[in-house]
């Protein structure tokens, strides 16, 4: 297995990153370089300070306007700050130096389709394909487009993003189960994953209506009382959970696929271990080593939840604790891509309560509760529901 370790000691102390971004920011102004304050905003926005990205490359810009990646990466960042007016002509100035900019093409047809222009953004999508047939993302950028109004057309060009890129960054393969034109598969593909939340590591925290980590946070404090536990945070992410969780464990130890999550779960000095790797095999690999393993939103990205009940089980110890959240449904099938459209993009799936406790009871769980509550909420503000479940393994 490709796994890395992280220490994540628990230091306090020190400049913050923020401080530190602001001091170097300022010394950058003072020296005129484009380059450099254009590198400087590219590592700001990967950090998460968008508003110093903007003016680091803004910056850039004003002392070199012809590089069009300048404006280009201009409009990634003022798009992540949802100045999508400021983003659209960013990306038209990089057009106007590069006029087969396909990135610039494909990311201006997105603001466009976000505002509600949906022809532009088709045409700008087009012409992305046009300049570069083999770029996987325009092709995805299309069927999602075309999902609802024309779905045979979009199956068309996710089959495309899958033959130019077959480890399914995109996540073409869950919305072509969506659309009945492939089978389900197991679990959402990990470049897929490594990819959304490599995306929403720079904001994760920040979103609202997300209370997933809460809840498992609640349920675990709950169904262990008062002991003190070695817990594993399954799908730790930034550490919201793990920050909940700290006072109950006497070692707490967090996974993730994403290295850009952990980074910001390693700055937040709450985990004894951080390890990036696949969670099944690192379950396998470490049995009867945890009193109980919290898994917030991770289980959703999952369909067949065997494997990894079955790992879950050997990596607790007698009595241990497997608390997690996945979306339910009411249908026959034990799992399916999740039906809301948003989740499916995300690489979710949604589980049957049934299937849930059938499958706990045969690899060794006792369920204990299986609670229906408002998991997160999407855009519009409604709640989105989720099912969370409370194993305990038995002897």
């Amino acid at each position: 297995m490709n796994r890395k370790q992280r220490r994540a000691g628990r230091k306090k102390g020190g400049d913050t990153p923020a401080s530190d971004a602001e001091s170097r920011y300022r010394q950058l102004l003072q020296s005129g370089e484009p380059l450099a304050l254009h590198a400087f905003g590219v590592r700001a926005h990967q950090a998460g300070r968008n508003d110093i990205a903007a003016q680091a490359i803004a910056r850039a810009i004003a002392l070199d306007a012809g590089v069009p990646e300048f404006h280009y990466n201009l409009g990634i960042v003022l798009k992540a700050l949802n100045r999508l007016d400021e983003a659209a002509l960013s990306y038209r100035h990089a057009l106007a130096l590069k006029p087969d900019y396909a990135q610039a093409y494909n990311n201006l047809g997105n603001v466009l389709r976000a505002q509600g222009a949906r022809a532009a953004a088709r045409d700008c999508f087009m012409q992305a394909l046009t300049a570069r047939p083999d770029f996987a993302e325009a092709h995805y950028s299309l069927a999602n487009l075309l999902l609802e109004e024309a779905p045979d057309v979009a199956a068309d060009h996710l089959r495309a993003c899958l033959a130019i890129e077959p480890a399914d960054g995109q996540g073409a393969g869950l919305l072509l189960a969506r659309l009945g034109q492939a089978p389900t598969p197991d679990r959402a593909s990990p470049a897929h994953l490594e990819r959304t939340y490599a995306a929403r590591s720079q904001s994760w925290g920040d979103e609202k209506g997300y209370r997933g980590h809460e809840l498992v946070a609640r349920a675990l404090r709950q169904a262990a009382g008062n002991s003190r536990t070695d817990i594993l945070d399954a799908g730790c992410g930034t550490g919201l959970a793990g920050s909940l969780l700290r006072d109950l464990a006497g070692r707490l130890d967090g996974i993730d696929l994403s290295g850009a999550m952990l980074e910001k779960a390693q700055a937040k000095a709450v985990y004894d271990d951080l390890h990036q790797g696949d969670l099944v095999s690192f379950l396998v690999e470490n049995p009867a080593r945890y009193d109980a393993i919290a898994a917030a939103a991770v289980l959703i990205h999952f369909g067949d939840l065997a494997p990894l009940f079955r790992a879950a089980s050997a990596a607790l110890r007698s009595g241990g604790l497997f608390v997690f959240t996945v979306f339910p449904h009411d249908g026959e099938a034990d799992f399916s891509v999740a039906p809301d459209i948003e989740l499916a993009k995300g690489g979710c799936f949604s589980h049957s309560p049934g299937y849930v406790s059938r499958l706990a009871r045969a690899s060794g769980f006792a369920v204990e509760s299986l609670d229906h509550e408002a998991h997160e909420f999407d855009r519009s503000g409604a709640p989105v529901t989720g099912l969370i479940v409370t194993l305990r393994r038995i002897e």
